[in-house]
């Protein structure tokens, strides 16, 4: 009520204060002009009102605009992240209720999220707004339309409803069960607390520190702990990944054919079995979809070659493979991810990888689809080159799948002369 009150007194005080300026400069505006014409009160007066007016448009404009900056707009009540309902909107709707005597009971559930801060620090602020997106997503369709989802600061959400303690109790349930989440490096549970308002708590602030309180009481009784946890070597990331022996032969192969040094051919090897370690911190519902993958579950698949730079160059310690593997899904000609990089630009070791890579993935078992036979997989790389994959590539590639020899310096000097 006081804000409320403060907030009248500024709107009315604007006026008074723009008429007594008004009049202020309008008379010091008389007294110069007079002085600079030479008494010509007439003209003085005509300056002085002009002046007056102009005064007045000037303050006004900025008492409106002062006014508009302190109102909150819409979007202030709106996370930009998961698009639900702000912490502040949450305080204005228990307000309110509060304050319209609702007769039913409300009740406030907040739902701490055990783990979040973790998977944000091991994987990168872009990757927790992801999961963040994520999981109101799913607690939006958890919710429905009997109760109202908040975003509230920091890793945690939160439930008003009405209604009996048996129907808030399921449908706080279901949203607990939509906030948890996990894969194959991380698991995120689910504290919560709640608050009767107004049976256990008269104001807003009371029931959220109620039910804060209840959260971490709840957290601290929890037995089983979030222990999936960001790999901290690569022989556990290597755990963490399929097996890609017979791909990385390939590689290597084709590496060789195409001229790569000795050490940038180990790091194309380490890479093509650390090229979806970014998976780690991808839902198992998101890796396990039947189906063509977007809206925000896409999000994770473009992050995943940038978390697993971040996780070979951080922790892993591996900078030359973790360069190879940011660009592991850029296409050849630019329309794939991260960065859109194309041709040239595009490391060789990379270009090689994602042909070798994508001719596993698609002789493999997949969520998505069945393991293509090795020719129609290599149909497949044909048809992509010179869109998805390297031309050079893709035909090394091809040679080096249908074992041929490569050729000799001979071979290359000795063509020329077959020929003429």
């Amino acid at each position: 009520m006081s804000s409320s009150a403060g907030s009248t007194r500024q709107t009315t005080v604007a006026p008074r204060t723009s008429i007594v300026a008004v009049v202020i400069i309008g008379l010091a505006s008389i007294a110069a002009a007079a002085v600079i014409g030479g008494g010509s009160l007439i003209l003085a007066m005509l300056v002085g009102l002009v002046l007056g007016v102009v005064s007045t448009l000037t303050v006004l404009g900025g008492s409106d605009d002062a006014r508009a900056a302190a109102e909150p707009t819409p979007e202030a009540h709106v996370d930009p992240v998961t698009g639900l309902p702000t912490h502040d909107k949450l305080i204005a709707d228990l307000e309110g209720a509060l304050a319209a005597g609702e007769e039913r009971e409300l009740t406030l559930y907040l739902f701490a999220l055990d783990g979040f801060k973790d998977y944000n620090d091991a994987y990168g602020g872009a990757c927790g707004d992801a999961l963040l997106e994520w999981l109101a997503r799913k607690l939006r369709d958890a919710v429905g339309s009997y109760g109202s989802a908040y975003r509230m600061r920091g890793g945690s959400f939160a439930l008003l409803a009405v209604g009996s303690e048996r129907f808030t109790s399921a449908l706080c349930a279901s949203a607990a069960s939509a906030l948890s989440e996990s894969g194959d490096g991380f698991q995120i549970y689910c504290d919560v607390g709640k608050a009767a308002v107004p049976g256990e708590a008269p104001s807003p602030s009371a029931a959220l520190e109620l039910a804060a309180r209840r959260a971490s009481k709840h957290g601290s009784e929890r037995h089983v702990k979030s222990g999936r946890r960001a790999p901290a070597d690569a022989i556990e990331a290597l755990r963490l990944v399929r097996s890609r022996r017979d791909v990385a032969a390939l590689a290597n192969g084709v590496a060789r054919r195409l001229g790569v040094g000795e050490v940038e051919i180990e790091d194309i090897e380490a890479a093509i079995h650390l090229c979806d370690v970014g998976n780690v911190a991808v839902p198992r519902a998101v890796l396990g979809y039947p189906g063509k993958i977007n809206g925000p579950e896409w999000q994770f698949i473009l992050l995943h070659t940038l978390v697993g730079e971040r996780l070979l160059a951080g922790p892993l310690g591996m900078e030359s493979v973790a360069r190879l593997v940011r660009h592991s899904h850029e296409r050849f000609d630019g329309a794939g991810y991260p960065h859109g990089l194309a041709g040239e630009a595009i490391p060789l070791g990379s270009r090689i990888v994602f042909v070798c890579s994508a001719f596993g993935d698609m002789t493999s078992d997949r969520p998505h689809h069945a393991a293509l036979e090795p020719a129609d997989a290599l149909a497949q790389l044909e048809r992509g080159a010179g869109s998805q994959f390297d031309p050079k590539v893709v035909r090394a590639f091809c040679d080096e799948l249908a074992g041929e020899s490569e050729p000799t310096d001979e071979a290359h000097t000795a063509a020329p002369l077959a020929g003429g």
